[in-house]
């Protein structure tokens, strides 16, 4: 293909993978019955991601089993025009598998192996209702054949964390524990784009405009390293407190991407302009890209008013400002470097949970939970592949056990805030105007099997 035929927009790259709405919120079962408020409390195989000090609560060696059944509901008014957009409710299912085997060095030491799903989630546009998108003929004085183009629109992820974790009693009363995490990252996105034809047709079909829409696909995965520092201490009869720090960690993601278009139209002037058929695909190579989890600092209280009785309040702070500015992803064709950016431009956050258990009988424990998790992402670069959003979150489950077996079981339903956005609000060629709300519903069900 000619080089000096098209030179590419690409409004999207890839939603930030590892954000709220995206992100397990409470991996584990349990910890997802109890809104996540686990800092103080933890004593099972989600120990390394909550707070690794927990690890010294671990009884004995068990194995888990457990999956998480994730689904969104979001739809989106956007302007100008009436239309209204419902994504697909897919069912996005994290399994997961821990191995608590504690290795005494000696009884004040342990240590144990885990993994766990900390991130799998997505949406799926049907594109027929995304028709307005496209073009846009707004572009351009003249009508656009590319508005009815259908084009499809999808984002996935997961994200498994594998974890070494040791814990040391410091005293009766304190534990201080620490994990070594590898985490593996898997994702990819379609949607339409718009493409910048700098080639002028002479002369110019009536009927045209210099905008080309076209399909946008990629794929992508990679590999990252980090660890987490936490305590646990419980300073009276009825009150216990844990810190936990998890340090950043980018993921180097690798993958390839592909622009290509089948609208008729363009096919023929391309032919009838170069003599030679037109392939299909305007553009594909690899890319590098670099996406970071950020610093998470998280702490709480707990209060154990009898034997039977337990509830958590904590907060938890995540440094998005740090490292989600932009996404650069960098590539090359016929040997010339290139790169592409996403701007994300995202704040801090203070995510605020409430967490409790109730031992109805000495084998059934009876859970709930609420939590506050805001945006990080602003209104401006608000885009409907992410699921970016304020969420009010409640939360409920149980625990029963049956001889060396328990099963745990979990729901939660995530409350979106609706997100009314101006066109004259948003950065231009990323954020998307209109009305976005989302709700997703979530489900947990564990098997363990403890020695």
């Amino acid at each position: 293909m000619k080089k000096a035929l098209i030179i590419f927009l690409i409004l999207a790259i890839t939603p930030y993978a590892f954000g709220n709405g995206v992100s397990l919120n409470s991996p584990g079962t349990k910890a997802l019955s109890m809104a996540g408020a686990m800092t103080t409390i933890v004593n099972d195989y989600s120990a390394p991601f909550w707070n690794p000090a927990g690890l010294q609560h671990v009884t004995g060696p068990q194995i888990t089993f457990f999956a998480t059944d994730i689904i969104p509901f979001y739809s989106y008014d956007y302007y100008p025009g009436p239309e209204t957009a419902e994504a697909k409710k897919n069912n996005y299912v994290a399994p997961n598998f821990a191995v608590m085997w504690p290795c005494f060095m000696n009884k004040k030491i342990k240590f144990a192996a885990s993994m766990l799903v900390t991130a799998g989630l997505g949406t799926e546009w049907e594109g027929g209702e995304l028709l307005g998108l496209n073009g846009p003929s707004a572009l351009s004085q003249t009508p656009n054949v590319f508005v009815n183009d259908e084009f499809d629109w999808e984002s996935n992820l997961s994200v498994i964390n594998l974890s070494l974790t040791g814990s040391y009693n410091v005293m009766e009363n304190m534990a201080f524990g620490a994990a070594v995490h590898v985490v593996k990252g898997d994702m990819n996105l379609k949607r339409g784009v718009t493409a910048f034809n700098n080639f002028t047709f002479s002369p110019l079909p009536q009927d045209k405009d210099t905008y080309l829409d076209s399909q946008y696909e990629d794929e992508s995965d990679g590999w990252g390293y980090g660890f987490g520092l936490g305590i646990q201490y419980k300073f009276h009869e009825k009150f216990s407190a844990g810190l936990m720090m998890r340090s950043p960690m980018t993921v180097d993601f690798s993958g390839d991407f592909a622009v290509t278009n089948d609208n008729a139209t363009f096919a023929a002037i391309y032919e009838q302009t170069y003599g030679v058929p037109f392939s299909g695909t305007l553009k594909e190579a690899s890319f590098d890209r670099e996406i970071t989890m950020p610093l998470r600092m998280q702490g709480g209280i707990a209060f154990h008013p009898n034997e039977k009785f337990v509830i958590a309040l904590e907060a938890q702070w995540s440094q998005w400002s740090e490292y989600e500015d932009y996404v650069i992803a960098e590539y090359e064709i016929d040997g010339e470097a290139d790169q592409d950016t996403l701007t994300l431009l995202w704040d801090d956050a203070i995510q605020l949970r409430v967490g409790g258990e109730y031992m109805a009988k000495e084998n059934l424990a009876i859970r709930g939970g609420f939590y506050y998790d805001p945006a990080p992402g602003p209104d401006k670069t608000q885009t409907i592949l992410i699921p970016n959003a304020t969420f009010y979150g409640l939360t409920t489950g149980f625990g029963y056990t049956i001889d060396h077996f328990t099963i745990d079981g979990a729901f939660e339903y995530l409350f979106g805030k609706e997100r009314d956005i101006d066109s004259n609000g948003v950065v231009t060629g990323v954020g998307m105007p209109g009305i976005h709300q989302i709700d997703i519903f979530a489900m947990s069900l564990a098997l363990t099997y403890k020695f």
